[in-house]
């Protein structure tokens, strides 16, 4: 094949590449730009004018206040969630601590519980005197209280619930550390602490990183925490503020775009400081000599470590479920003191029932499946090509689709599924009104996560198998099939079980785009909360809760990396 053949397949792939990440997400991203530039919201007949007053709204001293409780709550809650994360990764990866299968089914069971519940649970639990933990307290005659209400409960639950990012992406690159390193070390007379600080920390850095940056603007951005336990005491965050400007009457869209265009400027100086950090280092560990692991002993603190991962799997996991039984099971929400909490006369299974009758429920749980199914699939495909792409090949332009599969974490969710609606409203493809719009909006949602999960894995294969490979006569589509995927299937197959989670938790991308045959679950769940119905969101969040728990537990088996 000549030289001119192979620049115009490049030149072609390349473009088809960037036809799609143009249709998914540089087109909704920018109708949201133009949005956050005009006078009146487009598309919807009113004459628009250029203008910059929308950016008038960052002089607001109240926003400046809601920014700065944003970085609070979104540096100390990565801070939070990623020393937990990473040192359950460790513990179940390169250690031989007891109960290594309880230690990862702590580190992913938290994705089970959405925000939004995760939210609602810990308001009834430390949220006032009326908290059922602040209620048991008073009782024992205990001299404090809990209060979730706070800059310091966002940071809890924020933190308590995104655990799972760095465990995932800290645990794949763990597994495919070799322990030659450390035996090195230890020869010459490095203890195991030191060789995992000194030597394996700093390999693991590009996934410690990447789940660290997706962790920090994930919570920039969360609206479910602020919403629930801010709200009711005026503490507002940036993302707040965004949703409060689309939903509260008079709403702003250009302005909730324009605060919009701000966090995308973060996520992209983000991106580019994590670049500059990971610089000129090697991460590969992956080489032609195969890998050589064991564990590292813990002696005496074996006991105590798994001790430490009960305790954080009975507050994360166990207490909140209790909670959502007790509001699920209770005639009445109220607990005047620790002894209603027995009072079976206040119990009854009609309320469950009555849920799972329910006909919104049942079609909301299929289209939920559905959407995550095809969004975990195709999603995952495409972000592996785009990681390849960019981790392993010279084709031009290739950096710049990194920005792309991360400037996407930047946008709002509620905006990116307006703008997905403004790209498609119109069009002459009638897709407005089903299944597939929805499917549309959550791949570009979940683009940074899925990229940075599979690319975490590709950066740690070294490239010298792929130039033996060349050097036999393979061609790069056998290759990515026979030595590649292979070795990075753990991170395939966690992508596509994180992807289908998410996709089930998702709320933001579905607003704007849903009617009323294709609500999904978290829709449900979201119109009975602002309906008010109490009981009904207590139920529906426990089996919610169950569903994603036992996909959780059943994906489990597709994440651990064979090596």
């Amino acid at each position: 094949m000549s030289s001119a053949s192979i620049a115009v397949q490049r030149t072609t792939f390349m473009a088809v590449l960037l036809g799609i990440l143009a249709v998914l997400a540089i087109v909704p991203i920018g109708l949201v730009i133009y949005t956050a530039l005009q006078d009146a919201v487009p598309f919807t007949g009113n004459e628009t004018r250029f203008t910059l007053k929308n950016f008038a709204l960052l002089s607001d001293q109240r926003l400046q206040v809601a920014a700065f409780n944003s970085l609070v709550v979104a540096v100390g809650g990565t801070i939070f969630a990623t020393v937990i994360g990473c040192s359950l990764a460790w513990l179940a990866a390169r250690t031989d601590v007891p109960g290594k299968s309880f230690i990862h089914i702590a580190g992913v069971l938290p994705l089970f519980i959405s925000i939004l519940v995760a939210a609602v649970t810990w308001s009834l639990l430390a949220a006032g005197n009326s908290g059922y933990l602040n209620i048991i307290f008073a009782d024992l005659g205990l001299p404090f209280r809990l209060e979730m209400r706070s800059l310091a409960g966002f940071i809890f639950v924020e933190g308590l619930y995104h655990v799972p990012y760095p465990f995932l992406f800290t645990y794949a690159a763990l597994t495919m550390i070799t322990s030659d390193m450390e035996d090195a070390a230890a020869v010459h007379g490095a203890n195991p602490i030191r060789a995992t600080r000194r030597i394996v920390l700093p390999l693991v850095m590009p996934a410690i990183l990447g789940s660290a940056i997706l962790n920090l603007v994930l919570m920039i951005e969360t609206v479910g925490v602020p919403l629930i336990l801010g709200g009711p005491v005026g503490i507002e965050t940036i993302s707040l503020r965004i949703y409060y400007q689309m939903v509260r009457p008079p709403a702003d869209p250009n302005g909730a775009s324009a605060l919009a265009l701000v966090l995308a400027g973060i996520v992209c100086a983000l991106i580019y400081a994590q670049r500059w950090v990971l610089k000129g280092r090697d991460y590969r560990t992956v080489t032609g000599k195969g890998l050589n692991q064991r564990a590292v002993p813990l002696g005496r603190w074996r006991v105590p470590a798994l001790a430490l991962v009960i305790v954080y799997f009975v507050i994360a996991i166990v207490i909140p479920v209790l909670a959502l039984l007790l509001g699920s099971f209770r005639a009445n929400l109220f607990i005047p003191n620790s002894l209603a909490f027995f009072d079976l006369s206040q119990m009854s299974f009609r309320r469950l029932i009555q849920v799972v009758s329910n006909r919104q429920v049942q079609s909301g749980l299929v289209n939920s499946l559905i959407v995550s199914s095809v969004t975990a699939i195709v999603g995952t495909a495409l972000f592996f090509t785009l990681a390849y792409v960019v981790n392993r090949t010279r084709l031009p332009g290739r950096k710049f689709l990194e920005y792309i599969a991360m400037l996407p974490l930047a946008i709002p969710a509620m905006l990116l599924a307006m703008g997905t609606l403004w790209t498609w409203v119109g069009s002459p493809i009638p897709i407005y009104g089903t299944l597939i719009i929805l499917i549309i909006a959550f791949i570009p949602r979940f683009m940074p996560q899925g990229y940075r999960a599979i690319a975490s894995s590709i950066t740690q294969v070294h490239d010298d198998l792929e130039d033996a490979a060349l050097v036999c006569g393979a061609n790069r589509l056998t290759i990515v099939r026979r030595i590649v995927l292979p070795l990075v299937r753990g991170g395939v197959f966690a992508t596509i079980f994180l992807l289908f989670v998410l996709g089930l938790r998702e709320i933001g991308a579905a607003l704007f785009l849903y009617t009323t045959y294709t609500r999904v679950l978290s829709i449900v769940l979201l119109e009975a909360y602002e309906s008010g119905m109490w009981d009904f969101v207590a139920s529906l969040s426990l089996l919610y809760s169950v569903l994603l728990g036992v996909v959780t537990l059943i994906g489990r088996k597709w994440m651990k990396p064979a090596v």
